[in-house]
């Protein structure tokens, strides 16, 4: 479980990091220009003009990086050991996802309740990403619409 979790960490690094930096260029030079004009340093520009005005994006950044992470079904897979015998609370033990089963016994899925049993826990992968879809539009829309969002603080 922890080098799956590890490796799924460095593969949305990219994707954070990359998304963030747009987000970052897209604020506008005035909002750079105007603190500075004010007499503000590098940092009091970053800090109190270009991050306020890039929370939101920043949060939407971060919700993707974790949906990104929920979708690798194959790297986790391949990593976590695929042992579905028994539960255990330690990170370093062998372990099953949803997404594994379903990737590794769709195939041998040969009698109906067997095949339901698959598509139940589709349904239930399927139910928390939507979850998750909601909690993160909420998320982006309270950091978005939070206290001097967009604004600059003195």
């Amino acid at each position: 479980m922890l080098v799956a979790g590890v490796i799924l960490a460095i593969m949305i690094l990219p994707t954070v990091t990359a998304v963030s930096r747009e987000v970052l260029r897209a604020v506008p030079d005035t909002q750079r220009e105007g603190m500075l004009a004010l007499g503000a340093t590098k940092w009091e520009t970053i800090s109190r003009a270009v991050l306020p005005y890039a929370r939101g994006g920043i949060a939407g950044a971060l919700i993707l990086g974790l949906a990104r992470a929920l979708g690798e079904t194959m790297a986790v897979t391949m990593v976590i050991g695929n042992s579905s015998t028994r539960i255990q609370a330690s990170l370093f033990t062998p372990g099953y996802t949803l997404a594994s089963a379903i990737a590794n016994q769709f195939t041998e899925a040969d009698k109906a309740i067997y095949f339901s049993a698959i598509i139940t826990i589709a349904l239930v992968l399927l139910l928390v990403a939507c979850v998750l879809n909601i909690l993160a539009r909420l998320l982006v829309w309270s950091v978005s619409r939070g206290p001097g969002a967009g604004a600059v603080r003195a």
